[in-house]
């Protein structure tokens, strides 16, 4: 009876063992096939992130093809002639006119080109067809008949010439001194005089205007749509003047045949704008694409940030064109102590911006 009742108890607690270690094999196979799952899940993830990943990468890359948002370093494309919204800012006789013109772009938005000029005074003429001042010579200039713009109270007066090829607005630490009276044609020169400190920001909007509103061009040349040059120089009392040393940036590019002609890149954190050479001949004529970058509010503002754009680029009066302009030639010994600058564009870049610090008198 006892060893029946020994075995009795040694069955049971086999059956209790056994028990055990199949609940335990059960947990481990549940266990693994939880990590099993787990892994997939989590594979499944990183290869949703991979996917959203690589997306973000090409939804952030940046070449001149880009629209939508509008930035400083996004362009946007519009194609054929605008919509004249002023048939002359001026009228002058033997002037072209000076049209201000609106495009639409492909995302819908509108553009006015070349540019609206910024409510704020004409700069005092040099040699001006349209106003009838023609001096021969700065001796003839009395520099006391010049208004004297202040800036700062406590600042320095400073003389300046200008000759833009063809429009300028000028701005100096943040405050508007004076604009250009001729828009395109005659060519013509200016004077300026402001009051100000050190450091001291130049800002210059200038402009090569267009007849043909949103495709850069004109009649010249024996062509209706010939894209014209451009180029500014100004000389400054205190020892600035334009040149190399000056940061220049296009922001209105116009005529391209398409709109691959236009590369944006970055180089040693500058943005270039690269689009072709002219060598002569255009091969589009309504159907040109014109660039668009949105222009800030504060281009001409002390703190705006100008580290991206690129040193301006330097030419000769025979590439401007303007051995054989009385409003540049009358005046060629003062002009000749700076250089005659633009982006690295002088024919497609139509619209830019200058800027240049300085901080005591040249």
């Amino acid at each position: 009876m006892k060893q029946t009742k020994m075995m009795f108890m040694l069955l049971v607690l086999m059956m209790v063992v056994l028990s055990a270690c199949g609940n335990n094999q059960d947990a481990e196979d549940v266990n693994e096939q939880e990590e099993t799952q787990e892994d997939i899940t989590n594979e499944t993830d990183t290869e949703e992130n991979t996917e959203e990943t690589e997306q973000g990468s090409d939804e952030g890359e940046t070449n001149g093809n880009t629209s939508g948002s509008h930035t400083a370093n996004t362009v946007v494309f519009s194609q054929g002639e605008g919509t004249v919204i002023n048939p002359g800012i001026i009228e002058c006789k033997g002037g072209r006119v000076s049209a201000v013109g609106e495009v639409t772009e492909e995302d819908g938005s509108t553009w006015t080109v070349p540019t609206s000029p910024a409510d704020m005074e004409t700069a005092s003429d040099l040699l001006n067809q349209c106003t009838d001042v023609q001096f021969n010579s700065i001796d003839e200039l009395d520099l006391d008949s010049i208004p004297v713009v202040e800036i700062d109270e406590d600042g320095e007066i400073i003389t300046g010439y200008i000759f833009a090829d063809n429009y300028f607005e000028l701005y100096v630490n943040g405050e508007p001194v004076a604009k250009d009276a001729v828009p395109f044609t005659p060519f013509n020169s200016h004077v300026v005089r402001f009051k100000a400190s050190y450091p001291m920001t130049y800002a210059i909007k200038a402009v090569d205007w267009e007849e043909n509103v949103g495709l850069g061009t004109e009649s010249n040349k024996g062509s209706d749509y010939h894209p014209g040059d451009a180029g500014i120089v100004a000389v400054f009392s205190d020892g600035t003047v334009t040149n190399g040393s000056w940061l220049a940036q296009s922001y209105y590019i116009s005529p391209l045949a398409a709109k691959e002609d236009l590369t944006i890149q970055e180089k040693d954190g500058k943005i270039i704008h690269t689009s072709p050479d002219y060598r002569g001949d255009v091969t589009c004529t309504t159907d040109c694409y014109a660039a668009h970058f949105e222009l800030s509010d504060n281009w001409y503002g002390v703190d705006f940030d100008d580290s991206t754009f690129p040193n301006a680029v330097t030419y000769t009066t025979g590439q401007i064109g303007v051995d054989n302009k009385n409003s540049y030639t009358n005046f060629s010994e003062t002009f000749g102590q700076g250089e005659f600058v633009w982006t690295q564009n002088l024919v497609y870049d139509n619209v830019i911006i200058l800027r240049h610090t300085v901080n005591q008198p040249q």
